[in-house]
């Protein structure tokens, strides 16, 4: 299984998805941070963070981009000034790729659930905002759902109906907050992963120009 995550949203809230590139299924979120809340901060409330050993099997990892930690599950584009490096570059590119896909499941939930664009409640207490909270699950349920019945490209149809009111896809290499390539430990098994993973893509593309 291989997750992208992305960030959204909401009325009231910092919404992280994880969702399967292949079939745009949602399998990992978290909610209930308000908007001043920084996307890293609202990813360590994910089972994939919290849980990693349990959420992966095997080499399972998931994508994201340039703000969160590199860890061996956790695989993010580079930062400046890595990201200028040719090897680098290339990877990251065909990253991007699946970036653009798991924004035609972020656009496509707000497109079709409006209330994820402004939901019309009173938010007065803290059960307000648990009520909000479970609006919110309950989207993502149906979501799944909808794919089940009618296939992932409905939700990319749906998507390229909406994108010119949806969310901005947002810079390729993501948020650069933070110190320039500061995961760039030698010791992180992280890097020893995304490392191999860049082999692995430069040695398959060789392979195609021959």
């Amino acid at each position: 299984m291989c997750v992208q995550y992305c960030e959204g949203y909401t009325l009231t809230n910092v919404l992280q998805i994880g969702n399967v590139p292949s079939n745009l299924r949602i399998v990992d979120y978290s909610h209930g941070f308000t908007g001043s809340a920084h996307d890293s901060a609202a990813f360590q409330h994910t089972a994939a963070a919290r849980f990693p050993d349990w959420f992966f099997n095997g080499q399972e990892f998931a994508w994201v981009d340039s703000a969160y930690a590199l860890t061996i599950r956790t695989i993010p584009v580079h930062k400046e000034p890595a990201s200028r490096l040719r090897q680098n570059a290339i990877f990251d590119k065909a990253v991007s790729r699946l970036r653009v896909r798991s924004e035609h499941c972020m656009g496509a939930l707000k497109g079709r659930f409006q209330c994820l664009r402004g939901l019309r409640v009173k938010i007065n207490s803290h059960e307000d905002h648990y009520q909000a909270m479970r609006w919110i699950s309950v989207v993502i349920i149906l979501h799944n759902l909808i794919i089940d019945i009618n296939g992932a490209d409905c939700i990319h149809r749906e998507w390229e109906d909406t994108r010119d009111d949806g969310e901005p896809a947002g810079d390729e290499n993501g948020d650069e907050d933070g110190d320039e390539d500061g995961d760039e430990d030698r010791d992180n098994p992280g890097v020893t992963k995304r490392n191999q993973l860049i082999a692995e893509l430069l040695w398959a593309k060789y392979h195609e120009q021959l």
